[in-house]
């Protein structure tokens, strides 16, 4: 027996299925990542498609059979469309997509996920032009808030052994373990942290600022080259290490356009 059901929310992916069919992801608010079968959704003509190929919020009608949902009904609820005028934009859109996508698990409800999706792209819609390196800055910081979010927040104010506060230039990065250990811990376990790397204060701050601070302050900070640089090293050792899934790209490679 089908049943009908509503739902909001942001489609992440597609892929095609068979040969006129496809598949969506979908990110909502009170069911989490959500996938249904567009019939004919690959045929040039179809009607839903152009509301679900769109960076949107979209009230969605589905049909719930024995083995999977289908779309009957698509109605948009609020589109970015500011962001299809800048290329850089839409890379960084895309990008953040991607990222829940392959970092979520479906039906895991996180309606705070979704606000961080939904604030992506709302920041995004402004007229605002970036570099590469703030590009590159703002994708960080992306996955950071995407982290703590999932259960993967890095400690970076104290010690991940002793747990005493970190001092300005006696610390080391362990990406495995989640953080920053103190110098004292690394001289006195070196068995146990002998993978702790150097990090510069000015990148720990870089790290801080990512998760803490809302994405229209992320315009302000100077991106030292030597900082910015161990910014993106430390966030793609976090990926490598805790991620559900790694990205085919590095946040650098992902933000050239």
């Amino acid at each position: 027996m089908s049943v009908l059901s509503h739902t909001t929310g942001i489609v992440l992916s597609h892929r095609d299925h068979r040969e006129a069919d496809r598949w969506y992801s979908v990110f909502t608010p009170d069911r989490g990542k959500v996938e249904f079968l567009a019939r004919g959704g690959h045929k040039p003509l179809a009607k839903l498609t152009p509301h679900l190929e769109l960076v949107a919020v979209v009230e969605l009608m589905l049909v719930h059979g024995r083995a999977y949902q289908i779309v009957i009904g698509v109605e948009r609820r609020r589109s970015f469309a500011h962001i299809y005028d800048n290329l850089q934009k839409l890379t960084l859109a895309q990008n953040g997509l991607h990222l829940v996508d392959i970092g979520t698990r479906a039906q895991e409800a996180d309606s705070h996920i979704f606000a961080l999706l939904e604030d992506w792209l709302a920041f995004l819609n402004e007229n605002t032009v970036l570099t590469t390196e703030r590009a590159g800055f703002l994708l960080g910081a992306f996955v950071l808030k995407l982290m703590t979010l999932i259960g993967y927040r890095p400690e970076l104010s104290r010690c991940l052994g002793c747990r005493a506060s970190i001092v300005q230039g006696s610390y080391r990065w362990h990406a495995l373990k989640g953080g920053v250990v103190c110098d004292a811990c690394v001289s006195r376990e070196q068995e146990q942290w002998f993978s702790a790397r150097e990090i510069r204060d000015g990148t720990l701050k870089l790290l801080r600022f990512g998760i803490e601070e809302p994405f229209d302050s992320h315009l302000r900070p100077h991106l030292h080259g030597e900082d910015l640089g161990g910014f993106h090293e430390a966030v793609e050792s976090l990926i490598i290490s805790h991620f559900p899934m790694i990205p085919a790209s590095s946040l650098r490679a992902a933000c050239a356009v």
